[in-house]
C-alpha cells in the first residue's frame, strides 16, 4: 500500500491500480513457475511463451473476464491502463471474441466486494486462477510486538494435471513475498 501511495504521488503521472502492482507481482512468480501459465486443450497441456492475463470484472451482464494479451511485455503504467480500458469496455459491452479470449492465467480482486478469501474457480481451459481479498488493518505480530498490518488474503486454485503443490506453493509464496516486501520483485524485472 505504501509503495503504491508513493507510486501515485505524482500528481502529473497516471495513476498505477492496485490490481496492476498485485498483477505485476503474479506475473513475475509465473515467469518463475511457467506451469500455472497454461491452457488444456484436448487432453494436452499448451504452454507458451506469452502472459495472457485474465481478470474477473463484474457488469450489470454479469461476471466477463476480459484478456490483457501480452501483459508481461507491459509497463506498470500500461497495465494499469489496459484495466481501466478493458474494465470500461466490459461494462459497456464493447468487448469483442478477441479480448475475452485466449487467457493463459487469471487473476479475481473479490476483495472490492468486501470479502476476505474465497474458493476462486478455474477459468477453463485455463489451469490455475489467483483470488484476492480485501485489504484491512488487523493485529499482526511483527519483531515480537503485535501491530495493525494491512493485511490481505491470497487464494490459488489449480489443476494437478500440470502441477503439483510443491510448484503451486512456491508461486504463491513467491506472489506473497512481493506483496509483503515489493524490492524483492526488483530482483526479477
Amino acid at each position: 500500500m505504501d509503495l503504491r501511495r508513493s507510486l501515485n504521488s505524482d500528481s502529473s503521472a497516471p495513476k498505477i491500480g492496485l490490481l496492476a502492482l498485485l498483477s505485476r507481482f503474479t506475473i513475475l512468480g509465473l515467469r518463475r513457475y511457467p506451469e500455472l501459465n497454461a491452457r488444456i486443450e484436448d487432453d494436452e497441456i499448451l504452454m507458451g511463451p506469452d502472459v495472457n492475463l485474465g481478470f474477473a470484472a463484474q457488469t450489470d451482464r454479469g461476471l466477463m473476464v476480459p484478456v490483457i494479451h501480452a501483459a508481461h511485455k507491459q509497463s506498470l503504467e500500461e497495465l494499469s491502463a489496459s484495466f481501466a480500458e478493458r474494465t470500461g469496455q466490459a461494462r459497456d459491452g464493447k468487448l469483442g471474441i478477441a479480448e475475452l479470449t485466449g487467457g493463459t492465467f487469471t487473476i479475481n480482486n473479490y476483495g472490492v466486494f468486501g470479502v476476505d478469501g474465497s474458493a476462486a474457480i478455474i477459468n477453463h481451459p485455463e489451469v490455475a486462477i489467483l483470488g484476492i481479498g480485501r485489504i484491512i488493518p488487523r493485529p499482526w505480530i511483527v519483531e515480537g510486538d503485535v501491530k495493525a498490518r494491512p493485511v490481505t488474503q491470497l487464494t490459488l486454485a489449480f489443476d494437478h494435471r500440470v502441477c503439483d503443490g510443491g510448484v503451486a506453493g512456491g508461486f504463491l509464496r513467491f506472489v506473497a513475498d512481493c506483496v509483503e516486501s515489493p524490492a524483492r520483485a526488483l530482483r526479477h524485472l
